[in-house]
């Protein structure tokens, strides 16, 4: 365990060096959209397959336009090549072939003239070289392999596969992908005082929203989420809950983790085997977050014990949750993108701890969200950004120049 309180920062160079790569699975390419590869796919035939026609026109050979003692060079017309239905004869020197983009080029031609350069009189074709330009092999023809060669790697391992990824991967043969696989994701929320979204809260009691926040945060990010609802601060009963979320990849807690007389959850996580990596972290909001390993039926799981106020659950989440799901999808990259800028208005700073403001960024200027107290459900919504502000004394006044972390 690491001791005492952990910048945000360290906390999360931590947690990356710990949390590797899930083991990869064979998705259909239709599912595989937003996945990240985990080997090397190699082409199984070359693109194109053949030499094929790039305009429309006439498929003929350099040697007769060149050999020609005159610009008008008349062809004898031969057939047609037309997409998906090549010619399979050869041309023969004197010859022209009606040929369509995309059309593969045969036996005995080199070049393909646009059909704006030819007159067609009966049987005869006549190209005006002087039209043509240069007469040389290869005019308006595709190259067979010039795209992709049998057996080259198409994309490296750790590419993300968007719809042009899959385009290719398809296109050379492949109808499945070795990716990743989504993590699975449990979210439990703790405490008597919740009730289900829907329910009408009774006095004292509350809407257990932030379960509805956090499993949308973590579908975002690619992961397979089940909602274990809502756990009471009852011992036997939060066992139990736990000991459920113990059989997912991730567990995500929300309450019950500070150092009230309710607040069950730490050492209930610790009587069920977990072993601490850290307990808090020099933030606000988001300090009593914890991290913890635990042990569960289908192998090691990674706890994540957020606080329930909604402004700390979110900016847990943010910090600490959402770059250990990319890492186990195997994304290089698991960090936000982060921006200098601009504040439009005073944005309030704590004495001991970064201040993640909740923000607008437009451009470079951001401005905070008015509502900036951690159990305001107002401050989670509408922002854009996490602003970063380091600890001291009075607010950042406008005009101050500060990290954005861009949502």
């Amino acid at each position: 365990m690491i001791a005492g309180e952990l910048d945000f920062a360290v906390a999360q160079r931590e947690l990356l060096a710990l949390v590797q790569p899930l083991a990869p699975v064979a998705l259909p390419l239709d599912e595989a959209h937003g996945h990240v590869l985990a080997d090397t796919p190699t082409a199984r035939w070359q693109l194109p397959g053949a030499d094929q026609a790039t305009m429309d026109g006439w498929a003929v050979r350099s040697a007769d336009l060149l050999a020609s003692p005159t610009p008008q060079v008349r062809l004898r017309r031969r057939g047609e090549s037309a997409a998906g239905h090549p010619h399979e004869q050869p041309l023969h020197a004197g010859e022209a072939l009606r040929i369509s983009t995309g059309a593969l080029i045969p036996a005995g031609a080199d070049m393909v003239v646009a059909q704006e350069d030819c007159r067609v009189h009966g049987d005869h074709v006549d190209v005006d070289r002087d039209q043509v330009g240069e007469a040389r092999p290869g005019h308006f023809v595709r190259l067979a392999g010039s795209d992709v060669l049998a057996g080259a790697p198409l994309l490296p391992a750790g590419s993300v596969l968007g719809p042009g990824e899959l385009g290719l991967l398809a296109g050379c043969g492949h109808a499945t992908a070795h990716v990743h696989r989504p993590p699975r994701v449990a979210i439990l929320c703790t405490g008597d005082e919740l009730v289900p979204v829907g329910a009408w809260p009774q006095r004292g009691q509350v809407v257990s929203s932030n379960g509805l926040m956090l499993a949308w945060m973590a579908r975002e990010v690619g992961a397979a989420v089940t909602d274990l609802g809502i756990a009471p601060d009852e011992p036997d009963a939060l066992r139990g809950a736990l000991e459920r979320g113990l059989d997912f990849d991730v567990l995500v807690t929300c309450g019950g983790i500070s150092v009230g007389d309710h607040d069950l959850v730490l050492p209930t996580l610790i009587g069920l085997g977990g072993e601490l990596v850290f307990r808090r972290l020099r933030l606000r909001p988001g300090r009593p977050c914890t991290l913890l390993r635990a042990p569960g039926p289908a192998g090691p799981c990674l706890v994540f014990a957020l606080p329930g106020n909604p402004a700390s659950a979110h900016v847990g989440f943010e910090l600490l949750v959402r770059p250990a799901l990319r890492r186990l999808q195997g994304h290089a990259a698991c960090l936000r993108a982060t921006r200098e800028v601009v504040l439009t208005a005073p944005a309030p700073r704590d004495a001991r701890r970064v201040h993640m403001v909740r923000a607008r960024v437009d451009g470079e200027q951001a401005t905070p969200l008015p509502a900036q107290v951690s159990g305001d459900l107002r401050s989670i919504a509408g922002h854009n950004a996490l602003l970063e502000l380091s600890s001291g004394t009075g607010p950042l006044p406008a005009g101050a120049r500060v990290t954005a972390h861009l949502l």
